[in-house]
């Protein structure tokens, strides 16, 4: 089981790997060490979530207080940009009979998340997390609240770029690296506190090679590079699940303001021509729909 809150998404995957500074510390006129030293530790770990409602992007990424409005079952929640990522409790138990295996920690930040759909997959939501303390006292593991929504699939996700949907993506991520980093001070092993810093945002799409529309953002004109910097675009990356709202509707909208790509063509024997665009972009709006409710968020 893993608990981060009641509306526990699709965990695939959930590593915990402290960092410690162990070291051998060795003399001259010897090969054999001395001693070994253990010093600082910090709570690490990675996770792989398949994608179901937005809680999930409270944490990652937005990091603000999320607001909801509810159509007959169907909420829709508008995610709000914070500063800093919020921290947050966890924990992961294994059931052992009679002496369950438990690990709590606080003080959880996340750090670099990415958003990943592909064409013929499901959306998902990878990364890792930095964190304060770990308790392994307890011995009954705490019962998971699992959603039990079906993920969006590759086929329901979409991409536009400038205003236009884009043609033929196989693939699109987002990815979000907040600089989440743990403080120490001397004196003592145990962490001080974590957070996050700078907030910086990357896309990436490969589309196949239909029209030169995306390609000239990058030149700045069809005819020749420019020698003025081209215009910045918005960029929206999407699934929904078709569903009309208030009738069981999935689905997550991130907008990106400011944006600016690069490109690479990929031409190979036997197959489709297809582009990878990779760029940056400034935050701009976050919304979702899903059937997790306000009072649970």
């Amino acid at each position: 089981t893993l608990s981060l809150h009641d509306a526990l998404p699709i965990f695939q995957n959930f590593t915990i790997a402290p960092e410690s500074t162990i070291s051998e510390h060795h003399g001259g006129g010897q090969a054999k060490a001395v001693a070994v030293k253990d010093g600082l530790i910090t709570p690490k770990g990675t996770f792989e979530i398949e994608y179901q409602h937005a809680r999930i992007l409270e944490w990652v990424i937005f990091g603000g207080t999320t607001t909801h409005a509810a159509t007959t079952g169907d909420e829709t929640h508008t995610l709000v940009w914070a500063e800093q990522l919020p921290s947050i409790v966890w924990e992961a138990g294994w059931e052992n009979g009679t002496t369950d295996i438990i690990q709590k920690g606080t003080g959880l930040v996340f750090g670099r998340t990415t958003i990943n759909s592909t064409i013929d997959g499901v959306l998902k939501v990878t990364g890792d997390w930095n964190a304060k303390t770990i308790d392994s006292s307890a011995t009954t593991v705490t019962a998971a609240v699992v959603n039990t929504g079906s993920p969006l699939g590759g086929f329901e996700n979409s991409m536009s770029i400038g205003g236009a949907a884009v043609d033929y993506v196989q693939s699109w991520s987002f990815t979000h690296n907040p600089n989440t980093k743990t403080i120490h001070g001397e004196g003592s092993r145990v962490p001080v506190y974590t957070a996050s810093h700078n907030r910086n945002v990357e896309f990436s799409a490969r589309i196949g090679l239909s029209t030169t529309s995306e390609i000239v953002r990058s030149t700045g004109n069809a005819a020749a590079i420019t020698a003025t910097e081209p215009a910045a675009f918005a960029v929206i990356l999407a699934a929904d699940n078709g569903t009309a709202l208030g009738s069981g509707k999935r689905s997550v909208t991130l907008t990106l303001a400011g944006c600016k790509l690069k490109y690479s063509i990929v031409a190979a024997k036997n197959d489709f021509v297809m582009y990878d665009v990779t760029g940056n972009g400034i935050i701009s709006a976050g919304a979702a729909v899903d059937q997790v409710l306000s009072a649970a968020w």
